[in-house]
Order: structure tokens, then C-alpha cells, then sequence
């Protein structure tokens, strides 16, 4: 966890903090969501923590707190593609090799075409979520390695390269290269090659039955009630899906992301090479429409390697205050993060509604551009 510093220390104001946080507990107060906690840091140091609401709607629910645990969605693939570029710092694998060479059993459609970085910066044409070529025949309640197993088989969307077509199918795959490269369980080289050496002590992939009191509830899920319900139910935190399946508090968020601020340290501990930090923050994209079909697509949709760049895009999560280069991302169970290399800030707010209604728009951005006014220097 980042150490802890006075908001004035870092060019904050304290009360403007406090004023950006009120935004927060107007969504609790009108019940658009029931747990939030959200992180702001400055200069590698913890300025501000908001935790509220319960992490259930049962009556002897806990209280939201720092060490609470929330589903992070797809805040997890930035954190898939760290583990992926991990290999290519080692000389395993290359940004531009062929995910058929790596992969067995790719449909052929793609697989002497689709490379490593296409994967990674949603260019490969693949489509969001897979089709019935792959869930055709698949047991209801299917554990992960099953669910991917026929992933090489997917069809393309769109022609490879012609847009940014975000593709959860894509994170699968990377899933399926860092197994095969790695000769570990995906979960076990996240664990043992980023989230130890990055000292992210609370952040778990099928975490353990004693910590499942500590997770905050998502509403509006799909299947709510059943046994399979998306995230909630005890078979949806066994799944280990590279495309975000990582349950996290807050403050691992924050340092996930202040490590790319930190050229690749967290807490003075290189975890990934300063190059590497600054490639996976790069526009990859550049020229390309796209975005998250049925959510947020923009004209000129800049991305990194796991990363969405801010750049120009309007509307964004990241506010109206975010430098050009701040990169982020979101996730579908109610969360976001984001840091501003121009302002040494991070911004971690999860909370625990799907975005299906859309609650998000403009509140997220509403946030962000309270937290970026706090900065007073």
C-alpha cells in the first residue's frame, strides 16, 4: 500500500477533496449505488480515501472500509497486459509474433495475422465477447480453463487492424499466451510475477472462501439470484478470467497504477522495466475509430498496451481537467481508475453497479474533474 501524506504537503486542497467526495456520497444518498471507496493520490502518496455505503443490502451488512473488496471488472486487463509484457521484457515472446505461433489449434482465418500487440491494443478484429462457435455446447457453470479452451477458434468481427474493436475475447487468448509461455496457471503467474513483487497483497484472482464476507456486492447483475449470477455467486468467484476477472481493494488499484507514474516501481521496487511503463502508455492507435461498442466509442479512440489513453477524447471518465496523456480504464461492475503523468495524480473509484443503465454518464466524469481541481500547484 502507498504511504500516506497531508493533502497541502502535495498541492492538494484538502477542502476541495473533501467537497469532490461529497459527489461521491450524493450517489450513496440517492441510492444509485450502495458501496464505494475511492483513492487519491499525489506524488506517490495517499492524500485522500473515501470509503461509505455497506458491502450488501442484508441488514448486518459491514461497512464499507478500507480493506473491502470489489470486483474491478476490467480494470484487470491493464493488469493482464503488464503480466503479457513481463514475457516480452524477458525475451519470451514479441509484440509482433503471431498468436498462432503460440497458441494452438487458431482458427486460420487469423492466425498467420493476428499478433501479440494487435491483442493488446483491441486492434485484432475479434469481437467483444465470444460467439456460438464458442459457447456452443459449453456446460452451463464452466470453469475458466473450459470457457477458453475454444477461444483460438473465434471468428473476426471486423478486418484485422481497420479499428479498435475492445475485445474481451482478445484478453482470453492473452490469458492462453502467458500459459503457454509461461508454463504457469494464468492466476498463478499474475500472483507470482506482478502482484506479490508489486506488493498488491489484496488483490486475488478466485479469492479464498474466508475473504468473500469482505467483497462488496454488485447490483444489476445478470442471472441475479442463480446459482451461475455474474460475479456474486460462489461459482463467479471461482473464475479466473484474463479479461477481468480480479477482485482488489482501492488502494492496490492506486498502486498498480502509481507504479507506471513510478517508471515501472512500486515502493522503490522495479516490478517492470521504465521502458516498458512507457510503451504500454504510448498511443497505439493512433488514426483508429472505436472504443466499447454499446457504451463508448469515439473517432479517433486512442489505446495503449492494456491501457485507454485519455488523448482527446470527449466524452471520457477521466473529466475535463485530465492531461493528454493520462491513461486508465474502466470496468463493467461500476469502476474506473486513472493517472495524469503531467500531475503525478491517481484517481481509484470503484463502486458496485453494473453500468448496464448507464449511471455512470456524466457522474464519473463529474468526479474526476472535482478530484483534478484539487490540485493546487
Amino acid at each position: 500500500m502507498l504511504s500516506s501524506a497531508s493533502p497541502e504537503s502535495v498541492g492538494i486542497s484538502s477542502e476541495r477533496l473533501q467537497r469532490a467526495f461529497g459527489l461521491l456520497q450524493s450517489w450513496l444518498n440517492d441510492g444509485v449505488v450502495s458501496a464505494i471507496a475511492s483513492v487519491v493520490a499525489r506524488r506517490g502518496k495517499i492524500v485522500g480515501e473515501f470509503y461509505g455505503g455497506r458491502v450488501s443490502a442484508q441488514s448486518d451488512a459491514k461497512p464499507v472500509v478500507a480493506t473491502t473488496l470489489f470486483h474491478t471488472a476490467s480494470i484487470g486487463k491493464p493488469q493482464t497486459a503488464t503480466a503479457v509484457m513481463l514475457l516480452v521484457e524477458a525475451g519470451r515472446i514479441s509484440l509482433d509474433e503471431l498468436v498462432g505461433s503460440i497458441v494452438q489449434d487458431c482458427n486460420p482465418e487469423w492466425a498467420e495475422r493476428i499478433t501479440v500487440r494487435h491483442l493488446l491494443t483491441h486492434t485484432s478484429g475479434l469481437p467483444q465477447d465470444p460467439g456460438g462457435e464458442i459457447l456452443d455446447g459449453l456446460p452451463e457453470g464452466a470453469d475458466t480453463p473450459t470457457y477458453l479452451k475454444n477461444f483460438p477458434k473465434s471468428k473476426l468481427a471486423v478486418p484485422i487492424g481497420s479499428k479498435v474493436e475492445y475485445s474481451n475475447v482478445g484478453f482470453g487468448l492473452l490469458g492462453l499466451i502467458i500459459e503457454a509461455v509461461s508454463g504457469l496457471s494464468f492466476p498463478a503467474f499474475m500472483r507470482e510475477c506482478l502482484f506479490t513483487p508489486a506488493r498488491m497483497n489484496d488483490t486475488y484472482h478466485s479469492p479464498p472462501e474466508h475473504l468473500h464476507a469482505r467483497i462488496a456486492h454488485v447490483m444489476s447483475t445478470p442471472n441475479e439470484g442463480t446459482e451461475f449470477e455474474r460475479y456474486n455467486s460462489k461459482h463467479a468467484l471461482t473464475l479466473t478470467h484474463p479479461a477481468g476477472n480480479v477482485v482488489q481493494t482501492a488502494a492496490d488499484v492506486a498502486t498498480f497504477f502509481q507504479m507506471f507514474l513510478d517508471g515501472g516501481k512500486a515502493r522503490g521496487r522495479t516490478v517492470i522495466a521504465p521502458a516498458t511503463a512507457q510503451l504500454m502508455t504510448s498511443n497505439h492507435t493512433r488514426g483508429l475509430r472505436g472504443g466499447i461498442e454499446g457504451f463508448m466509442t469515439w473517432d479517433e479512440c486512442a489505446w495503449g498496451l492494456g491501457f485507454d489513453l485519455r488523448d482527446h477524447k470527449h466524452p471520457h471518465f477521466a473529466g475535463e481537467f485530465t492531461s493528454s496523456c493520462t491513461f486508465g480504464h474502466t470496468g463493467v461492475a461500476g469502476t474506473f481508475a486513472w493517472a495524469d503523468p503531467a500531475r503525478d495524480l491517481v484517481c481509484v473509484m470503484l463502486a458496485n453497479r453494473m453500468l448496464y443503465n448507464f449511471w455512470n454518464q456524466p457522474r464519473w466524469s463529474r468526479y474526476s474533474s472535482a478530484v483534478v481541481a484539487c490540485v493546487t500547484d
